[in-house]
């Protein structure tokens, strides 16, 4: 059995010297990470990378079989919603702190030094 879970990355670039280094333009890949069932259990699964006999025990995860929010999907269809769930509710917080910083920078700019 396998489960999924989409993440977006974005990769370093490499300069014309050869390092690496921030892209100039920074555009996510959307990525598909498959995990394999390493044991399954009444109330959920341990899944990771790897196989059984490689020892994979330092690279497992349990996930819950009832829950609405876990880390990891049986199927692709059900990995994307969460993905854009948790894209959606990220999206949301951070409107929310760029409001209270925007708030708290021009507030700052109003501040007069000379009356404190």
């Amino acid at each position: 059995m396998k489960f999924y879970r989409y993440d977006a990355r974005v990769y370093a670039e490499i300069d014309h010297d050869g390092e690496f280094c921030s892209p100039s333009i920074r555009i996510p890949k959307i990525e598909l990470t498959t995990l394999n069932l390493h044991k399954e259990t009444p109330k959920g699964y341990w899944i990771g990378y790897g196989h059984p006999d490689n020892g994979y025990q330092s690279h497992s995860r349990w996930v819950s079989k009832t829950a609405k929010k876990r880390y990891a999907y049986p199927t692709k269809e059900e990995a994307l919603t969460n993905y854009i769930k948790r894209t959606e509710k990220r999206i949301k917080i951070l409107k929310s702190q760029l409001s209270e910083c925007e708030f708290g920078l021009n507030r700052a700019k109003s501040i007069n030094i000379e009356l404190l």
